[in-house]
Formats: structure tokens, sequence, C-alpha cells
């Protein structure tokens, strides 16, 4: 039986192997091909799975193991979140202990590292979004405007309290400011500029209607 001899690179440099001729040819049916391959783990030995596993110096595969995607992480660290509230609420960050009934030291605990209580963990994740959306629409919540009625007769304060969404409670509170805004530049349109005048002393206590009658 002859075989054709074909020089093999240096494929296991890593395991201090030096080059050798090898022989190929596939096998016959006859010879026990193509698998298992009969004789190939010495004298009508088969090239099982345990032995190719066990053959020194060769390092035949690995299994990786994989977390399923439902596994992952899908919010980021409660102290990023942490960072997006104190940037998208700025010095009104101390008016939101009420959203989870904590200290105000809690929510810098929670920005210096510390894990939130799970019942937390949700409206933390909705304030951030609340942050989100005011940051990307340049708008600045105030002490007044947190408190002021938002939806079902709440603050901003108390529906993010009671699990509300942040996006849309957050998008309802720009809109609210916005037209009072837009009403209060009216009003100074109207006005012309001019300050309504202030009661003189000399205008109380006159009658509104003749008394005499």
């Amino acid at each position: 039986m002859l075989g054709l001899a074909v020089p093999v690179g240096d494929i296991n440099v890593h395991a201090h192997y030096r080059p050798a001729p090898a022989i190929y040819k596939r096998a016959t049916a006859g010879d026990g091909g193509p698998l298992p391959c009969f004789g190939g783990s010495g004298t009508g030995g088969v090239d099982s799975v345990y032995f190719v596993m066990s053959r020194p110096g060769y390092s035949s595969y690995a299994i990786l193991k994989v977390e399923p995607a439902a596994a992952q992480e899908t919010f980021a660290p409660y102290t990023d979140l942490m960072k997006e509230v104190k940037t998208g609420f700025g010095r009104t960050m101390s008016h939101l202990p009420a959203v989870f009934g904590v200290s105000r030291q809690t929510l810098y605990n929670w920005l210096n590292g510390e894990t939130p209580k799970e019942p937390h963990q949700g409206k933390l994740v909705q304030l951030a979004a609340a942050a989100r959306t005011f940051t990307e629409a340049g708008f600045k919540p105030t002490a007044l405007s947190l408190e002021r009625t938002v939806a079902q007769g709440r603050s901003f304060v108390e529906l993010i309290g009671q699990g509300a969404d942040g996006k849309e409670t957050a998008e309802k509170l720009v809109r609210i400011e916005k037209r009072g805004t837009v009403a209060k530049a009216k009003l100074n349109a109207l006005l012309g500029g001019r300050t309504p005048s202030r009661p003189d002393v000399s205008d109380m206590g006159r009658p509104a209607f003749n008394e005499d009658v």
C-alpha cells in the first residue's frame, strides 16, 4: 500500500513538538474507516472520546459555558443610576427621599455603592429614567414643580413613589411646566410689561357703593 508524504508545519510548537512527516491516506471501508478509525489508538483499538481526551500533547476541544441572555444584567449598577438621578435633578435631589420613604443619607449611600433594598430598586430605575428625560429635554425641576399636580391629583414625587413609569411621568411634568411658561409669556405680552399696581393705603376702607342710600 502506497501513501503520500506531506510535510506538516510546526503546529505543535507550543507543546515543544518537532515537525515530522505524516502519512495521509483516506481509509477505506475495509480498513475500518472513515469513523471510527479502527486501529487508530493501538492494536485493534478505536478512537473513542476517552482516547482523544487523554491523548498527551494535544488539546482536542474545550466546552464553553455561556450565560443565557435572560441571566445577564439588565440594568446599570445602582451607583450609575444614582449618578443619573443626581445629574437630572440637581439640587432638588434633596426632595427625593420621599419617593422611597428613606433618609437623605440613604440616597448618598446608594450613590457611593450601597445596594438598595429590593422594594426600592424598581423605583430607582424609574427615577433614573425620569432624570434622563429631564436631561434630554433641558429641563431642571424645581421644588415647586416636583410638588405640582401631574396626574390623578398626585405630584411627581407621589406618583414615582407609587410605582409610576418614570419616563412617562417626567414627560407629563415637562409639558405642564412648558404650558405654564407659555401662558405666563402671553399674559406678560397682554400687560405690555406692566406690573399690577399695588393698593394704596388711602384706598383701604373706601366704600365700594353708596352707603347713604
